[in-house]
């Protein structure tokens, strides 16, 4: 008993000691945001802010592009959701019926896919082919389908017992009836878990906005937070305070990573006990 207690105890100590190391970047993050720029260096080790200054946020809301980018990553977000939980869920079910015709194929092609890759330039040129160039669709529809998603989603519903879908059919149900109304609630762990790695995927993405967009409508978030920190540090380097509103590049930085992180911690406490059992579906045998 004793032994089972300081093996409790241990465990405990050490998943505390790794909660606080993951916690201390994101608190370093938010005190160096606040403080002030001028007592403040990066790198320091800080436990309070030293002084409080909310000129980054302030030139950061002041600036009239980053409503609309906020926005623009939220339609992104969203958008992205809802096409690859679409597309994923259903190909996912298709692939969990063993009656399904060719099904041994059909998941040979998808895993090819997970291993091999067209590369930047070949992507590039299928987009720019379908006309997807400078619209909201170009962001979405090349990522829609994650291999690693379909097959942990397939797995999850091939343990949902096959006699709850052999009574739907006695009862008159078809496939999407069954599929909506008995496999969606069972496996709402999973989709809610995958849903939160699609969103928090779509959230930071922003390198496929360099690529297949030009507009200023279509900048992302972190786009335009990458640029303020360009602007900022390049107006460090020439020495134009007026331009650096005595603001430091540092506090530039840390506003707009506190900023862009906020929304998805913001959600996560909704989902989080539904991400705690669908963290385990990769363990679920299949």
């Amino acid at each position: 008993m004793s032994f089972k207690l300081s093996a409790n105890i241990w465990i405990g100590a050490v998943l505390t000691a790794f909660a606080i190391l993951t916690f201390l970047p994101f608190y370093y993050v938010m005190l160096a945001s606040v403080s002030d720029s001028n007592l403040i260096r990066e790198g320091e080790l800080m436990l309070v802010p030293k002084g409080f200054n909310l000129k980054a946020y302030g030139l950061i809301f002041d600036n009239a592009q980053f409503l609309h980018s906020f926005l623009v990553t939220v339609t992104r977000t969203v958008l992205g959701l809802t096409v690859n939980l679409l597309l994923q869920l259903t190909i996912a079910y298709a692939l969990s019926k063993r009656y399904l015709p060719g099904r041994k194929a059909f998941m040979i092609y998808i895993i090819i896919t997970m291993m091999f890759n067209g590369g930047i330039v070949p992507t590039f040129l299928i987009v720019k082919a379908t006309g997807l160039i400078d619209t909201i669709w170009a962001l979405v529809i090349p990522t829609a389908i994650s291999t690693w998603n379909v097959i942990l989603l397939r797995t999850f519903f091939e343990n949902v017992p096959d006699s709850l879908e052999e009574s739907a059919k006695i009862d008159g149900a078809n496939d999407i009836s069954i599929f909506a109304k008995i496999y969606l609630p069972l496996s709402l762990p999973a989709i809610m878990t995958i849903g939160l790695f699609i969103a928090v995927f779509h959230w930071n993405s922003f390198m496929d906005a360099v690529i297949y967009t030009n507009s200023a409508d279509l900048k992302v978030l972190q786009l335009f937070l990458r640029d303020m920190v360009i602007q900022m540090e390049m107006a460090a380097l020439m020495g134009d305070l007026t331009s650096m509103n005595e603001v430091s590049s540092l506090s530039i930085r840390t506003a707009s990573i506190f900023l862009a992180s906020l929304p998805i911690l913001a959600v996560y406490p909704f989902i989080q006990r539904y991400f705690v059992k669908g963290i385990m579906v990769g363990a679920i045998k299949g």
